[in-house]
């Protein structure tokens, strides 16, 4: 006879901690706010014991959800990126053999039954926030993965370009300190805050359409800057002589660009491997809660020279 499955309420029990804490710490969710300490403990109880991965438990395949938020007014630029990176991601999920449904929403809270009519074992949300999660219903026992967003929340891993590493290599690449910022808006108000870290407030552009560009771009004739998003930085090499900026693109097709722009790629096939592989691990248990879980993509670009 094959020896009995471990069960939720085994390692419950020898934790000394409720049911449903074992499931949140497992399936890495945020509904249930737990320490690291205990979270630590449920998983090596459950790694003690051979508990089994999501799926043998669930005795089907996994599937992924992946959320594309949409933004009031949005450009076409935000779109393709993150059309973009969500068919790459797909890409690294079905080699790991993880088919993915790709969902485009508004509102977290308004679309969650729609997102879990797909059944997903894990989703990804594409430049969103984290505190929607808290006020779906029914309540999510799903673990989620933030992609090209920010945020504080412990529970939640958040994959997302090195800005800073980006930007300190923007400023030697174009040898200047003062440099303005053109980026598309994001969603995430802490990645907002990061992108702009760093540089003057009367420096900074969000093309959200609010504000002209070509305003903007003339105010700043004879300095230099960088541009988040790779038809934004088409637009703004149009606009702007292209040996003065540094663009941040994602699309990997450097072709887009004058050849005198200073280009630091990065790909969003590297920010979806990364999560791809972050979403194995927490589906296998096969992760370390002791380590961050925020994982900075470090950029792509030459060395100088």
């Amino acid at each position: 006879m094959g020896e009995k499955k471990v069960s939720m309420r085994q390692i419950a029990k020898i934790c000394g901690c409720s049911l449903a804490t074992v499931s949140y710490a497992l399936n890495h969710t945020g509904q249930g706010k737990i320490s690291s300490a205990t979270r630590l403990r449920i998983i090596d109880t459950a790694k003690q014991l051979n508990y089994p991965t999501t799926r043998t438990t669930r005795g089907k395949k996994n599937r992924a959800a992946i959320l594309v938020t949409r933004l009031h007014g949005e450009s076409v630029g935000r779109r393709l990126h993150l059309t973009d990176l969500a068919m790459q991601l797909e890409a690294q999920l079905l080699e790991l053999g993880i088919p993915s449904v790709i969902l485009r929403l508004g509102d977290l809270v308004e679309d969650w039954r729609k997102i879990l009519a797909v059944s997903p074992s894990v989703i990804f949300v594409l430049d969103g926030g984290c505190r929607a999660v808290a006020h779906v219903n029914p309540p999510c026992v799903t673990p989620m993965i933030f992609v090209d967003c920010d945020n504080d929340d412990p529970l939640y891993y958040k994959i997302l370009p090195d800005y800073p590493s980006l930007m300190l290599e923007a400023k030697t690449r174009l040898g200047r300190e003062d440099l303005f910022l053109v980026a598309e808006p994001v969603r995430s108000g802490q990645l907002m805050t990061l992108l702009s870290q760093g540089f003057a407030p009367q420096d900074v552009f969000f093309h959200d359409g609010t504000q002209s560009l070509s305003h903007f771009l003339e105010a700043h004739q004879g300095r230099k800057g960088v541009v988040v998003g790779d038809l934004l930085g088409v637009e703004v090499c149009g606009q702007f002589p292209p040996e003065d900026l540094a663009v941040i693109c994602s699309l990997d097709d450097p072709g887009l660009f004058p050849p005198q722009t200073t280009l630091l790629p990065a790909p969003n096939a590297d920010k979806a491997k990364a999560a791809a592989s972050v979403a194995s691990d927490l589906l296998t248990l096969d992760y370390d809660p002791t380590q961050g879980n925020r994982i900075l993509v470090k950029g792509n670009f030459p060395a100088n020279g």
